[in-house]
């Protein structure tokens, strides 16, 4: 019985905390891509939205060090996390795409816990939305443009982490070193 509940849990969108930023311009949920940030400076959840709101920005998801997930944009509508964007002959990433930032540097390895909590995510995400299941993970860094105008989430983003316990269509990276 146990084992069922802890299963059925899993399937349901993970324990999140919830303060969503200003805006509700919808966002296009028919193709729906994951991209991976990082906040630059690894600072608390609470400066990070603070500064994301001063300036008119935001990602849906905010995973701190710890694992604690933070929702800050509804999933159907659009957040200002890609900027100029272009991928594979497809540009305006802001508008269909699912921004989820991890706390941290490019220079910081990321914590055991921001990775369980990350495969949680992809995963509610590709439950809510089947399609984003064959669609590679990116990174700012994928998406940016011009291309070597981001580099988040850095060199120590380990990208087949996501992938061994997820069903998205790795890009190449899905191999452990």
């Amino acid at each position: 019985m146990l084992t069922t509940l802890a299963l059925v849990l899993q399937l349901q969108a993970p324990l999140v905390v919830k303060n969503f930023l200003p805006g509700k311009t919808l966002r296009d949920t028919t193709r729906n891509y994951i991209v991976i940030h990082n906040d630059g400076a690894s600072l608390s959840a609470m400066a990070t939205r603070a500064i994301l709101k001063r300036r008119g920005l935001s990602y849906h998801y905010f995973i701190s060090r710890t694992g604690e997930i933070h929702q800050w944009k509804d999933l159907t509508q659009k957040a200002l996390h890609a900027g100029v964007s272009k991928w594979n002959g497809i540009g305006d990433w802001n508008t269909f795409s699912i921004g989820v930032c991890l706390q941290g540097t490019n220079f910081l390895p990321y914590t055991e816990k921001q990775y369980q909590a990350l495969t949680l995510l992809v995963n509610y995400i590709n439950m809510r939305y089947p399609d984003s299941k064959e669609k590679p993970i990116l990174g700012h860094s994928d998406v940016a443009y011009p291309k070597t105008r981001k580099k988040d989430p850095g060199e120590h983003f380990q990208l087949w982490r996501i992938y061994n316990d997820t069903t998205n269509n790795p890009r190449g990276q899905a191999k452990a070193p």
